[in-house]
């Protein structure tokens, strides 16, 4: 052979060449390893010995010198991942070998294109050439195993297929990575081999974190004095952790607002891991506004370093307020440790959101897909689970379905308004054995024990002025106004200040997605501290401050919207129930609009109940009624399934979105952190650090918006602009009041 076959160019500073055979060897080793965690190693081993199977066409070689030279004013690039792929195909059409070689660079084809490209002649001498030199330095290729059964054995039905190539693809996909990255930089390996490690190098492991909770929440229960709400959360956490001893499948955990779910909800997850001999813990959570709260509540018990935290609005503020000290060089090292893990989610504890779960898991390209293959014998708790999106609950649902079936997976439906997930309706098709954390009889005693308000209802129609007269009337010092728009919102803040007789203006705040993330956590913080001091404090909001926010108010107005809604706005009342009863008010905006859609639906048939007479909104049973009545024609609006059924995956991955993604970020000069970013991105290029760093600041507009108020924007890099217009320290961003509509989804990247 005329070449020594290379896998890659030296790495930087280095004269080391990354050798083919050695690299194909241990991705193979690696890929198999990760893939018999689901009984099919022998598929992952070929996928990775045959996945740069192209880089024996010499052509691929002269490309690796020429890069590594810099000859040329322009070097053009080789493809090489056909060739394997081709190979795939050829041997093992029935399998998913193909896909996955095929995309482990630019993401999983639609299987129906892959014979045109395959049948390409231009590809045709080259296949040849690079199949010939791979047999002479890795043995005959054609091999004898017949993998047909055993991927016939792993599908129950046809979206079966769908997941098992996107598993498999994360294994080839990560192995590929891991190998590449320790030639390249090895120093970030070591890192990943640090992180959440201890002094002595010895792994934080579930069984560390389960202990810990364990001599926790046991120390808690013994020093908690006798009150109905502890007794909620000691018959909550004891049936979570003899529930855990179950085998796995699909539970509810179903508590009322105060009923301790965070931490009770972690017992079941780690106790039942290590029961079963599960890997990992695994919270998603749909909101901004309490994923925070969620990671600072595991980390008080847990410790710092335990939980890896997966979201684009992770705060990196603390690792980067003093440049020159040395404990945050220590932080930064930290974090980069705990950014490497995100790429792949090899930690025992992972607090995500339901974006970043979904979306990876209906994703085509290889970075989104890498950390799939960890979700195999895990724990999933889906957090707020009311909160995921009717039209895109049937492939949803089918995945988790499967993933329980199929791959050792535990998922733990946790909200206090449980949706209709069980069983086959018309029009859903459920999950199997839903079984009860909490038994339905005990679930209902708590939801008495610990109802803590009064509902009134008014639907008859209110004007902005006449829910104001009721607030005086009432003489509401502290009361929480939840809206359904932020044009509503900004309605009532300004009918608020028109009052200047009855409320200082110092005392009115405001959340919405019209402030950036930043600012909505400092009027969080702020408005948390007035009501623990017993200050003056209306806060009027979107729905962002629902479903987990840890606020306690005596009085909550809510304008009519979903049920579930509804419910969680209650549980921000008297929550910790110090008032006897708390006052919600449940009335009609005579003045406001709701957004349409799934949203418009929901209301519709939140006031048909609404007018029942006898309803209770304290029994948790209402909503099995409630949800299987919003489940019409329209769980798959996009018909992802019957595209998965195709295997059209890049078309799988443009069209599951759990948010719209008509809207366009602008970055708020906030404060004096930003402002200094900022001006360092006038000197160098911008990189994902800097992103990272942005995300608080940034603020989502639809994109009608934006174009409207487009002259206002600088852009700094492709697609990213900083707002020039106008920013209200109460109202946020201002750019027109026609403009200023409903709030794009809270949910996270």
């Amino acid at each position: 052979m005329k070449y020594k076959f290379n896998a890659h160019t030296p790495g930087k500073g280095d004269d080391q060449w990354h050798k083919l055979k050695q690299h194909l060897g241990d991705v193979a080793n690696l890929t198999e390893k990760f893939a018999d965690k689901f009984k099919v190693g022998k598929l992952g081993y070929y996928a990775g010995l045959w996945h740069d199977l192209g880089k024996y066409n010499p052509n691929f070689q002269t490309y690796l010198d020429e890069c590594h030279s810099g000859t040329g004013s322009y070097i053009k690039k080789v493809p090489h991942a056909i060739h394997g792929a081709k190979l795939a195909w050829d041997l093992y059409k029935l399998t998913p070998l193909a896909l996955l070689i095929y995309g482990h660079h630019a993401g999983l084809p639609a299987k129906a294109t892959l014979k045109s490209k395959f049948d390409d002649p231009k590809h045709e001498e080259d296949y040849k050439v690079a199949c010939a030199n791979a047999e002479q330095e890795l043995g005959k290729l054609q091999i004898d195993e017949d993998f047909n059964p055993l991927v016939r054995s792993l599908l129950t039905d046809c979206y079966s297929y769908d997941l098992l190539t996107r598993l498999l693809f994360s294994c080839l996909v990560d192995a590929d990575y891991l190998d590449t990255e320790e030639h390249f930089k090895p120093e970030q390996t070591i890192q990943r081999q640090q992180f959440l490690a201890e002094p002595l190098c010895k792994r934080i492991d579930l069984t560390d974190l389960w202990t810990k909770l364990k001599i926790d929440r046991e120390k808690v229960i013994q020093s908690a004095e006798i009150s109905s709400v502890n007794q909620v959360r000691r018959e909550v956490y004891q049936a979570c952790t003899d529930a855990a001893e179950l085998p796995g499948g699909v539970f509810r955990l179903a508590v009322p607002t105060g009923g301790g779910k965070t931490l009770s909800g972690l017992a079941f997850a780690l106790k039942h891991a290590l029961k079963y001999g599960l890997d990992r813990v695994i919270i998603a959570v749909p909101y901004t506004s309490i994923i925070e709260q969620t990671v600072n509540v595991y980390r008080d018990i847990l410790g710092d370093n335990t939980v890896l935290e997966h979201h684009s609005a992770a705060n990196t503020e603390q690792f980067y307020q003093n440049d020159q000290e040395e404990t945050n060089d220590d932080a930064r090292q930290q974090y980069a440790k705990a950014r490497l893990a995100t790429q792949n989610w090899d930690a025992p504890l992972i607090v995500t959101t339901t974006v970043q779960l979904f979306e990876s898991l209906f994703a085509n390209r290889p970075s989104k897909c890498r950390k799939l293959h960890n979700i195999v014998k895990s724990v999933i708790i889906l957090d707020e689970v009311q909160t995921l999106p009717v039209g895109l609950l049937s492939p949803i649902l089918s995945v988790l379905g499967e993933l329980c079936d199929r791959y050792q997976v535990t998922v733990v439906l946790c909200t206090a308004t449980q949706p209709a997930f069980s069983g086959d309706t018309g029009y859903l098709k459920g999950l199997k054995n839903i079984r009860d954390i909490i038994a339905p009889d005990l679930a209902i005693q708590h939801f008495q024990s610990l109802q803590r308000v009064n509902y009134e209802l008014h639907l008859q129609g209110w004007l902005w002025s006449e829910l104001i007269d009721d607030l005086i009337t009432h003489q509401h010092h502290q009361a929480l106004i939840v809206l359904n728009t932020r044009k509503d919102t900004l309605a009532v803040l300004d009918t608020l200040n028109s009052h200047s007789e009855d409320f200082d203006r110092a005392d009115i705040f405001h959340l919405s997605t019209l402030l950036c993330g930043k600012h909505r956590r400092e009027v969080l913080a702020t408005v948390k501290a007035r009501l623990k001091n017993n200050l003056p404090c209306i806060l009027v909001s979107t729905q962002v401050v629902e479903a987990g926010v840890d606020l306690d108010f005596p009085a909550v107005y809510r304008a009519v919207g979903p049920l579930d809604r509804i419910v969680q706005a209650a549980g921000r009342c008297n929550r910790e129930g110090k008032l006897g009863l708390g006052r919600v008010v449940i009335f009609h905006p005579a003045e406001g609009k709701v957004p349409q859609g799934e949203y418009q639906t929901a209301v519709d048939e939140t006031i048909r109940l609404l007018k029942r007479e006898n309803l209770n909104l304290h029994d948790p049973s209402i909503f099995e009624e409630y949800f299987q009545c919003l489940y019409q024609p329209g769980v798959d609006i996009h018909q992802i399934q019957d595209l998965r059924k195709r295997l059209d995956f890049p078309e799988v991955a443009k069209k599951f979105r759990l948010i719209s993604d008509d809207t366009t970020s602008v970055i708020i000069e906030y404060d004096d952190k930003v402002r200094k970013r900022l001006r360092e991105l006038n000197y160098r290029d911008i990189n994902a650090g800097d992103y990272r760093f942005l995300q608080p600041y940034m603020v989502s507009l639809r994109n009608y918006e934006f174009l409207q108020a487009k002259e206002l924007c600088a852009e700094i890099a492709p697609g990213l602009y900083v707002w020039g217009g106008t920013y209200h320290p109460v109202k946020g961003i201002g750019i027109g009041a026609r403009s200023i509509d409903y709030d794009p989804a809270d949910l996270m990247l």
